[in-house]
C-alpha cells in the first residue's frame, strides 16, 4: 500500500518554527490543524512534504488543509500524522493525503482492504474519481 510505504523524510521542522527562523529549503514541515493555510500556502515551494498533525479524532481541519494544498496545486507529498485511525485512511487519500502514520494499535495490514470497500462516491475529489452522479 503507497500511503503506508512512503519513508519519513530526514529533516522535519514544525512550521512555526521554521517561519520563526529565515525561511530555507527543508524536506518537510509539521503542520497542526490551526495553521494559517494562505500562509502555509505562499511558503510551499519551500518544502516537498507536509505533514498535517491530527492532534485528537474530532479535530478534523487536517481534511480541509490537504484539500486546500491539492486544490491550490501543491505536488508534494502530504503526510497525515498524530491520531490517524484506519476508518478515516480512505477519506485521507480522498482529500490529498498520499501518506499516513497510523497510530499504535492500529493493523496496516487493513488499509489495502479498507480503501477498496467503498468504491462509489457522492463528492469531488483530489484522487480524480470524480462523484457518481456525473
Amino acid at each position: 500500500m503507497e500511503l503506508l510505504k512512503k519513508p519519513q523524510p530526514k529533516q522535519v521542522v514544525e512550521y512555526t518554527e521554521w517561519l520563526e527562523a529565515e525561511p530555507t529549503q527543508v524536506e518537510a514541515v509539521v503542520v497542526n490543524s490551526d495553521v494559517d493555510v494562505p500562509q502555509l500556502l505562499s511558503t510551499s515551494e519551500y518544502f516537498q512534504e507536509v505533514q498535517v498533525n491530527f492532534p485528537m479524532f474530532a479535530d478534523g481541519r487536517g481534511f480541509s488543509i490537504a484539500r486546500l494544498l491539492r486544490r491550490a496545486g501543491f505536488t508534494g507529498t502530504i503526510r497525515a500524522v498524530g491520531d490517524v485511525t484506519l476508518d478515516r485512511v480512505p477519506y485521507m487519500q480522498r482529500v490529498g493525503f498520499d501518506a499516513v502514520e497510523l497510530k499504535d494499535g492500529e493493523e496496516a495490514a487493513l488499509v489495502p482492504r479498507l480503501l477498496s470497500h467503498v468504491n462509489v462516491h457522492y463528492q469531488a475529489s483530489s484522487d480524480g474519481q470524480g462523484p457518481i452522479y456525473l
